[in-house]
């Protein structure tokens, strides 16, 4: 529950008995809005080792296309105090968004776990403060909705640094 708003665009619609989540995902890749309905799981979580795995699988609600994804999270010690969270991620999509290509869906389903390790890093931290001052922890910080125009953007300026010399992320 409090991971899941932090994923780019989902939103979940419900609780199912098995314990996974219901949810809506929407990319805007431009003039084109993709929806996907489906559903969201931890399929294993060890707390002593601070690591999940989460499974979701969804279908386009107006077209043919698929997408499943796993994603694997680790908490770490950094020091002093903080923490690291490290997410994998594999992802396979068929239909329309898969006709991009692969390294153009690489770098979106890239900048989707930034932006979602972003909100993940804000409730965190939010979290950690409320503690501090004896409160209950903030609602979860969710992530904005990806616009494909803008992360094509954010890859293709960073492409052009990278022909010349600068940053090649």
């Amino acid at each position: 529950e409090r991971v899941a708003p932090c994923i780019p665009g989902a939103t979940i619609t419900g609780k199912r008995e098995d314990g996974g989540f219901d949810a809506l995902v929407t990319l805007k890749m431009g003039p084109m809005s993709l929806n996907y309905k489906g559903q969201i799981e931890i399929i294993e979580q060890n707390d002593a080792t601070k690591t999940a795995v989460m499974r979701a699988k969804a279908t386009e609600t107006k077209g043919q296309g698929t997408a499943q994804a796993t994603l694997s999270m680790e908490i770490g010690d950094a020091g002093n105090g903080s923490s690291t969270v490290k997410v994998g991620s594999d992802i396979l999509v068929t239909g329309r968004v898969a006709q991009m290509g692969r390294g153009i869906m690489a770098d979106v389903a890239g900048k989707m776990i930034g932006e979602m390790a972003k909100a993940m890093e804000a409730t965190l931290l939010a979290g950690a403060d409320a503690k501090a001052r004896g409160e209950s922890p903030p609602p979860t910080v969710a992530a904005e909705a990806p616009s494909a125009v803008g992360i094509a953007a954010d890859i293709t300026k960073s492409k052009i640094k990278g022909l010349f010399g600068g940053d090649k992320n």
